[in-house]
């Protein structure tokens, strides 16, 4: 979200646009009509519009059309025995044609030749602005390139730090965030602390998580959405100010690490490189999650001791 509340009535407004972003999420490959989601926010389409652009700083269709560009992306890149067809399909396109030529407009190249693209090359890409008709580059410096030298690697996870574990499904309220700023994160924990401590949420069992759904491989870092997460009992109802989840069961690779969100993203590159490329797995479908050993409501979120699961299949 990119204007905050101010008083009751932009909270509310905010609350609604939160419903909304959750629906796309979960439903990408649907028909998102503007009429079933403004019906969603309770508002008139026009007005709804008008809302979701001020607050989250795209239009709807700019806003569906990004996420499902950049899921395609993180899918031909990541499973290369999926259909260029079927990976347009998975994301909400109905016509091969108008996804290649949205494809192309976005990232400048066909799905084909992005999938034969070096990961040093995808970090060059520019993203064509709609407003300004100018390119500009996708990742922040610190994420231009993929490959790292064997001393960028040292203090990342080596693969003997690396296990497969099988988890057991979480049930979690949620906040969604941004990583647009340092304090993103934490703010996002310190209203949902304030939210569910009322409500005898937070016990010496609850587990502070956070997911991130987007990646700056594939996304701008100041667009990559982040949840805020805290485990709830499964009885726990539906609330206005919060999302609620299931993070799923199955296997996960996990590793332990501290840092800073940018030192996390290199981490996963050598994650890749040294381990999930030799290791007979790729990643499944499912998003991964962080565990926090501490709430980053309270704590720095970069000194914080924390385990990244990602979700793996066979490969």
């Amino acid at each position: 979200m990119h204007h905050p509340p101010e008083n009751f009535k932009e909270k509310e407004y905010i609350q609604r646009i939160r419903k909304v972003l959750a629906d796309i999420h979960e439903n990408l490959s649907d028909e998102l009509s503007l009429e079933r989601l403004a019906q969603i926010a309770f508002f008139s389409p026009f007005h709804f519009q008008k809302i979701f652009s001020l607050y989250v700083g795209e239009s709807p269709k700019q806003y569906i059309m990004r996420l499902r560009l950049e899921r395609i992306a993180h899918y031909l890149k990541l499973y290369p025995e999926l259909s260029i067809g079927d990976a347009s399909f998975q994301c909400g396109f109905s016509s091969p044609a108008t996804f290649i030529r949205a494809f192309k407009k976005y990232y400048g190249t066909t799905p084909d030749a992005f999938r034969r693209l070096s990961w040093d090359d995808i970090s060059k890409i520019g993203i064509l602005k709609t407003k300004t008709g100018k390119h500009a580059a996708v990742f922040p410096f610190e994420f231009r390139s993929m490959n790292m030298t064997m001393e960028e690697a040292e203090g990342f996870p080596s693969a003997m730090d690396i296990e497969v574990k099988t988890v057991r499904s979480l049930n979690v309220a949620f906040l969604e965030s941004h990583l647009g700023d340092d304090d993103a994160i934490p703010a996002a924990f310190r209203a949902l602390t304030r939210w569910a401590e009322p409500r005898d949420l937070i016990s010496k069992e609850t587990r502070y998580i956070g997911v991130m759904l987007d990646m700056p491989f594939f996304t701008e870092y100041e667009k990559c959405r982040f949840r805020a997460c805290i485990t709830v009992p499964d009885e726990t109802p539906a609330a206005k100010e919060t999302g609620l989840m299931r993070i799923p069961d199955g296997k996960y690779a996990t590793y332990f690490f501290q840092g800073t969100n940018h030192d996390l993203f290199r981490s996963l590159i050598n994650f890749k490189h040294y381990w999930l490329d030799q290791s007979g797995y790729q990643i499944a479908e499912i998003t991964g999650f962080e565990l926090y050993e501490e709430n980053p409501a309270i704590t720095a979120y970069e000194s914080i001791h924390r385990q990244v699961f990602i979700p793996v299949k066979p490969a």
